[in-house]
């Protein structure tokens, strides 16, 4: 059976959320902004390719896994999607983000790409999304945001590392080359910071805040300095690349019983 549970959450974002609401930090709150704005559209790409992919896979175990891994990214693509509502109202416009968005993940990725590509993509893309996991549940990145916004991206992060072998085992299932492997993590890394830096552009300049000094400083500090996040990431990412590389090699399954028991 899998271990992995399908939670039916349901956030609610009361208008009052503080807009810096990420410890009044302005560089952290429009970063994971971006990264809400990137998640929903995100998330129905891979959960549509791997459910495409059902029928094709014998082992009953693996069909099991990617049938919950495709309710968990369902539900993280509707709860990061209500907090839209709130970056509206407090007057942020992406709209023609989402369409570009969706031009690319949608017109370009998921119509031209064969489907080793697409699943070597989405693997690549859980491996970051489970470094970036990793990190903000080991080092409680969170600890001074907003409650709500906490819980939201610390359960999606303990459920990133609950199903974080899945799309790996599902691309091994269509294909063992190293090189398909690492060209899928290159795509993958590409797309997501360039689309998650976009966002974050966008929204520094629609808050007339893009060539604030504090918002540099902080970003030097978030990324580079005190939290060391870009470092922490890329060590990180490196494991990929090892040929006998496995999601379950690294140990971080206990950090989902820190959120969700």
């Amino acid at each position: 059976m899998s271990q992995i549970t399908v939670r039916q959450m349901n956030f609610n974002f009361p208008e009052e959320i503080d807009r810096y609401w990420c410890g009044n930090s302005l560089f952290k709150t429009h970063f994971f902004n971006s990264i809400t704005l990137l998640f929903p559209d995100g998330e129905q790409f891979m959960l549509r390719t791997l459910k495409r992919q059902l029928k094709h896979i014998d082992n009953p175990q693996l069909k099991q896994e990617v049938s919950a891994f495709v309710g968990q990214e369902a539900q993280h693509a509707v709860q990061h999607e209500k907090f839209w509502h709130n970056l509206r109202q407090q007057g942020y416009q992406f709209d023609t983000y989402l369409r570009f968005l969706r031009f690319i993940l949608f017109q370009v990725c998921e119509n031209k790409l064969s489907i080793k590509f697409k699943l070597a993509m989405i693997a690549g893309v859980e491996h970051f999304t489970n470094a970036i996991a990793d990190l903000i549940l080991r080092e409680d990145l969170f600890a001074e945001a907003e409650p709500r916004m906490k819980e939201l991206f610390e359960w999606h992060s303990a459920e990133e590392i609950e199903h974080k072998t899945v799309a790996y085992d599902v691309l091994q299932n269509v294909t063992k080359s190293y090189f398909i492997r690492v060209l899928g993590i290159f795509i993958a890394y590409t797309f997501v910071l360039g689309f998650v830096n976009l966002g974050l552009v966008i929204m520094l300049y629609q808050d007339k805040k893009l060539l604030n000094f504090r918002v540099w400083q902080e970003m030097i500090q978030f990324l580079f300095t005190k939290e060391k996040f870009v470092l922490k990431v890329f060590w990180h990412s490196l494991e990929y690349f090892r040929i006998n590389f496995h999601p379950l090699q690294r140990d971080n399954l206990f950090l989902v019983k820190k959120v969700i028991g």
